[in-house]
């Protein structure tokens, strides 16, 4: 892709560790574009086939916004201008490579681009001020939705601090609901997507609090993953971003998302949140899986027993 590019005359960079200079973020994980000086894309999505699928092809659940205003394209442009700039900055050299061949599967369109106007919007930048999306979940009054790829704790003693503001959140009476990614890599290891589900749902029942968490059902919503980053507060305020919920992602990556607030675009994301969530599965307990396997265990032994008793007589 850098080699394609760089033959048709774009110019591309990249940040770099070198003997005297070392990228000041462990990753550049922003999705975001500047055209034109006058509009910004903010995505959850990276710019490959899953998160910009053809129309008609299904993908990633991912959101996104478009927004047009000079103050906040400049605000961006001189975000990109200072990441470009530095000392850690190289010309990417590009070779060719094999070529992928994604597997396609078709889709129907649910979600059609919309307009609004007059949005208030604040930009939430990591590292610098991925704070603001804690400030976001303690500020909520009545409901928050939340739609990660996956949500990390710091360790196993320790929250993830934008779970424990939800879960405060939730303590204080706001109903939160959380959606996780269920593709294969979320969900096969010992620690990860639906163990946290577990976590959150015996949570909630061992304190009564309004918090459910769900980790969404992919074939009925003909989706390759859930990739997405994105927070709704009250039905009024929405986070379009690409901080993932981890330690790394909001202290010490370079990210970059917005919150709007304005009623018709929270209500819009609701939507397609409502969307996922009423097609998503519910694990009561972080200990079904164990008591899966215990029920198994105990059938096979008892067909043991049936089987050793058969053959002594």
């Amino acid at each position: 892709m850098i080699r394609r590019l760089s033959e048709n005359g774009i110019r591309v960079l990249q940040m770099s560790i070198t003997d005297d200079f070392h990228a000041p973020y462990r990753f550049n994980h922003a999705k975001y574009m500047v055209i034109d000086g006058c509009r910004v894309l903010i995505t959850s999505e990276n710019f490959k086939e899953n998160g910009f699928p053809d129309p008609g092809i299904s993908g990633n659940r991912g959101w996104g916004v478009c927004l047009e205003d000079e103050g906040l394209a400049s605000y961006f442009a001189d975000i990109f201008e200072y990441d470009c700039s530095g000392a850690w900055i190289e010309e990417a050299s590009g070779a060719g490579g094999v070529v992928d061949d994604p597997y396609f599967r078709q889709y129907e369109v649910e979600f059609e681009p919309v307009e609004f106007t007059s949005a208030h919007v604040i930009p939430v930048i990591s590292p610098d001020t991925s704070h603001l999306v804690r400030e976001m979940l303690e500020g909520a009054n009545e409901s928050i939705a939340i739609e990660e790829a996956y949500i990390a704790n710091i360790s196993r003693d320790q929250l993830n601090p934008f779970l424990g503001a939800a879960i405060d959140a939730s303590r204080r009476g706001v109903t939160v609901r959380v959606l996780l990614d269920s593709y294969w890599y979320n969900v096969e290891g010992e620690c990860d997507n639906d163990e946290m589900v577990g976590f959150i749902n015996s949570l909630a029942a061992r304190e009564g609090i309004p918090l459910e968490a769900r980790c969404a059902d992919l074939d009925l919503n003909n989706l390759e993953k859930i990739h997405n980053k994105g927070v709704i507060v009250d039905g009024r305020s929405v986070l379009v971003s690409s901080i993932n919920w981890n330690f790394n992602s909001p202290n010490f990556n370079r990210e970059v998302g917005v919150i709007i607030t304005e009623p018709h675009t929270a209500a819009y994301f609701l939507s397609a949140f409502d969307d996922d969530w009423n097609a998503a599965s519910c694990q009561d307990s972080d200990n079904s899986f164990d008591y899966l396997k215990l029920a198994v265990t105990g059938v096979v032994i008892f067909a043991l027993v049936l089987l050793y008793l058969h053959r002594r007589r």
